[in-house]
């Protein structure tokens, strides 16, 4: 662009311009105008068009020159630049998979790691980055008596249900935190593991990637090569026709198409939490600094109240139909009992109630009566004074 007003090698035309800007920073804040505004008639182009151009691109081009210059002192009032960007207004704004979709993908899904991958982005709504797990940074989260633990013996896991299973994503780094599976998702990963373990020819090991690279040595599966494992996946659904054409981006996103999933579900769950500790525990879910930048450190959540949060969105990230339907169902039941104690008790608070009252109603009575005699024999008294 600077080669109209420019002359020589790209680097000749660089140091020009750098000297030229630092004799007169006019000069160059003149020349990123005159840029901007041949952008930006490129960004109202028909999306058709091939010399369209999509406003969110529109920043890149000025990041070199703006640390060309910044590195070399001259001094541009970036602002006045900024002023003249387009407005990002007509990105497509895609949507989440629903619920059918994730089920094709699973149909043709080749083996236990995509069936484990699928359900786990669409599950847990973490990033293709935090693919990156160790069998040691994954658990289940085990109820047994009414109370939800991480720990079980051995006699005690006929009697331990798994509601979730718990991951520890980013770990050892600064942004560390938990994520939730479902049971079907943890499930997944259990079989996969077994297809771990004949591949590789033994159990592995809390340090080795859960992911891994085909083949018998446990090495870390790329995250690229996640992505284009998912990707086959979605052509062989059909969930990834071909564009047309002008359109850039498929309408659903390739992996934050399962994120957008369990956002969704997530804001459609009905939380027995207060609205501002339900969006909180939800945003923390999904990785989020939450509502404010302190809420990581002001609202502690302990795991298990996150647990619970997470308990109220399963059955809707549950994928298979009959499992789907099982937890529905026991959610309404649990419900309906919790609405039949929730009577109960208030029967027994109306009942307690009514025997207070006829308590004060009883002492009432016995205290007037005690008055009366009281005032019987003051009078007595009285009479027997005067008479003498």
């Amino acid at each position: 662009m600077l080669e109209d007003v420019l002359h020589g090698t790209f680097e000749e035309r660089a140091a020009e311009f750098v000297k030229k800007s630092k004799q007169d920073p006019e000069y160059a804040l003149g020349i990123m105008l005159a840029i901007s505004r041949m952008l930006k008639k490129r960004t109202e182009l028909a999306k058709t068009d091939k010399d369209y151009m999509n406003p969110s691109t529109f920043s890149k081009y000025f990041k070199p020159i703006k640390k060309l210059l910044d590195m070399n002192g001259v001094p541009i009032v970036w602002n006045r630049i900024y002023a003249t960007y387009p407005e990002r207004n007509n990105n497509q704004k895609g949507r989440a998979y629903n619920i059918a979709e994730i089920r094709k993908t699973l149909e043709f899904s080749n083996g236990a790691i995509d069936r484990a991958i699928i359900l786990i982005a669409s599950s847990s709504s973490i990033r293709a980055g935090a693919f990156t797990l160790r069998w040691k940074d994954i658990q289940p989260v085990y109820k047994l008596d009414g109370k939800f633990t991480l720990n079980v013996t051995e006699s005690e896991v006929k009697r331990a249900e798994i509601v979730c299973g718990v991951m520890n994503i980013y770990a050892e780094t600064d942004s560390e935190h938990p994520a939730f599976i479902t049971p079907e998702a943890y499930n997944a990963v259990m079989s996969y593991r077994s297809e771990w373990t004949r591949e590789v020819g033994r159990e592995p090991k809390d340090t080795e990637p859960i992911f891994k690279q085909e083949g018998d040595l446990p090495r870390m599966l790329a995250v690229d090569a996640l992505r284009r494992r998912v990707a086959r996946v979605l052509q062989a659904a059909g969930l990834r026709p071909p564009l047309p054409k002008g359109q850039k981006r498929h309408e659903v996103p390739a992996m934050n198409g399962f994120r957008r999933f369990f956002n969704k579900c997530a804001k459609d769950a009905v939380s027995e939490d207060s609205t501002l500790g339900e969006l909180i525990k939800k945003e923390y879910m999904m990785g989020h600094t939450g509502l404010v930048k302190t809420d990581r450190n002001y609202y502690q959540s302990h795991l298990f109240e996150l647990v619970r949060e997470y308990l109220n969105i399963v059955p809707s990230l549950t994928v298979n139909n009959e499992e789907r339907e099982r937890l529905e169902k026991e959610k309404a039941l649990q419900e309906n009992q919790e609405l039949h104690q929730e009577k109960t008790l208030m029967k027994d608070l109306a009942k307690d109630i009514r025997e207070v009252k006829l308590q004060q109603e009883r002492h009432q009575v016995i205290n007037q009566q005690e008055k009366k005699d009281l005032l019987k024999k003051i009078a007595d008294l009285e009479s027997k004074l005067n008479k003498s």
